[in-house]
């Protein structure tokens, strides 16, 4: 019976024993299997090349130099105190640079962050702020503006049923030219202005006739105000300038004032004097869309970048063909005088836009207050100009058509090196 008993715990210590091996085996298998994968390291990748460093064409440089030459010479010539240009091309800023003074008689030069009152360039803004905003199905271009403002009425209620946010923004809606500016500069508010508009008899049926306009370009201002129950100054701060960076960009009188950089307004007194500075008034900041926005040159090139395309991420191409989409023809040649053989312009959405031999051309100018302003740009070319200038001149209208004619016939691409 002893022997029974030794035999059975032996064998049951023999057994107990090989669990044990085994176990401490699969264990050191399993520790194994895993330090040998956990150490396994990927193939070291292919170090990705540098990105190419951009060299700009050497025609390029040269041209640029001659232009700025012949820039500064004009300046002088035509006794402009300062001025600021911005060019682009393919998505690249190729010159933002001041020239001249900040004031007649001081020493401050201007410079690309010094800013400027852009007058009615601020039209722009607003055609490309409503289609951002058409993308987002908050308006839509072929709604008619009393269905969105029902204060807005005209003389012939039928044909205030018909007139469109397109017609608003190309001064289409039948309204004479002008009509209401008067009290736009006396500084009365969109809201006391918009319903006298039913008291001014209509010259044309909608589309049919370019009227210019600031009074009622600016309805567009309370139309998204309607629509988004957010100003539209507050509108063009969060959707505009701060998505571009436009840092230097504003909307009132405050903003140019405070901005620590800033170029006076000059009028012409007399042969004697010349130009003379004059005080920064109030005029247009209550009309904005119209006139009242602030910029210098390194925000208008952030704002070429996108008109020509390089912000899908704010608006489509899609969106700006739209707006660049003439409306209505101009049969004479104020606006096309300084570009030979071009004898009509249209207007599209905030945009003039004329036919320079085959060369689309997008553009508009500003006058307010002293200051002079004209932007341009190709949008099949992807190449653009602004000019912002301290006085009343129209010298930047006879350095846009060079610019582009050059493009036009002489250009060589930038490459990349």
């Amino acid at each position: 019976m002893y022997l029974k008993l030794n035999l059975l715990f032996y064998q049951t210590q023999r057994y107990s024993v090989t669990r044990i091996f085994s176990t401490l085996l699969f264990l050191i298998v399993v520790v194994g299997f895993y330090l040998a994968f956990t150490h396994i390291k990927p193939e070291p990748r292919a170090a990705e090349p540098e990105p190419e460093e951009w060299v700009m064409d050497r025609s390029l440089v040269m041209f640029l130099e001659e232009f700025e030459q012949g820039f500064t010479e004009g300046l002088n010539n035509e006794q402009i105190p300062g001025a600021a240009v911005t060019i682009v091309k393919d998505g690249r800023v190729l010159m933002q640079k001041g020239f001249g003074v900040k004031e007649m008689g001081k020493h401050e030069n201007v410079d690309e962050h010094t800013v400027f009152r852009l007058g009615s360039v601020s039209k722009g803004f607003a055609s490309v702020l409503t289609g951002m905003l058409a993308e987002e199905g908050v308006v839509n271009w072929d709604v008619p503006i009393s269905h969105y403002l029902n204060e807005f009425r005209l003389s012939d209620p039928v044909q205030t049923d018909r007139v469109l946010i397109r017609h608003l923004l190309s001064h289409t809606s039948g309204l004479p030219r002008h009509a209401y500016t008067n009290l736009i500069e006396d500084g009365l508010s969109l809201d006391l202005i918009i319903p006298r508009f039913e008291q001014v008899p209509l010259i044309a049926q909608e589309g049919r006739q370019v009227s210019y306009q600031n009074a009622a370009y600016s309805v567009i201002e309370k139309v998204l105000e309607t629509q988004t129950n957010i100003p539209f100054n507050i509108l063009l701060q969060k959707k505009l300038f701060e998505p571009l960076a436009m840092n230097r960009a504003s909307y009132s009188y405050e903003g140019i004032i405070n901005s620590g950089n800033n170029a006076s307004p000059h009028l012409y007194a007399s042969r004697t004097q010349g130009r003379v500075p004059v005080a920064i008034n109030r005029r247009y900041y209550n009309a904005v869309s119209s006139g009242g926005i602030n910029a210098s040159a390194s925000d208008m090139g952030k704002w070429l970048l996108l008109l020509t395309g390089h912000h899908p991420d704010i608006i489509s191409k899609e969106t700006l063909a739209e707006i660049f989409t003439p409306i209505a023809t101009i049969r004479n040649r104020r606006f096309s005088r300084y570009w030979d053989g071009v004898n009509e312009s249209q207007y599209a959405k905030g945009w003039r836009v004329l036919d320079n031999h085959g060369q689309k051309i997008v553009y508009h100018g500003g006058y307010v207050n002293g200051y002079r302003s004209e932007i341009a740009f190709a949008p099949e070319d992807g190449i653009g100009i602004s000019i912002l200038v301290n006085t009343n001149s129209s010298y930047a209208l006879e350095v846009i058509p060079y610019f582009f004619n050059h493009f036009k016939s002489d250009f060589t691409e930038v490459i990349s090196m």
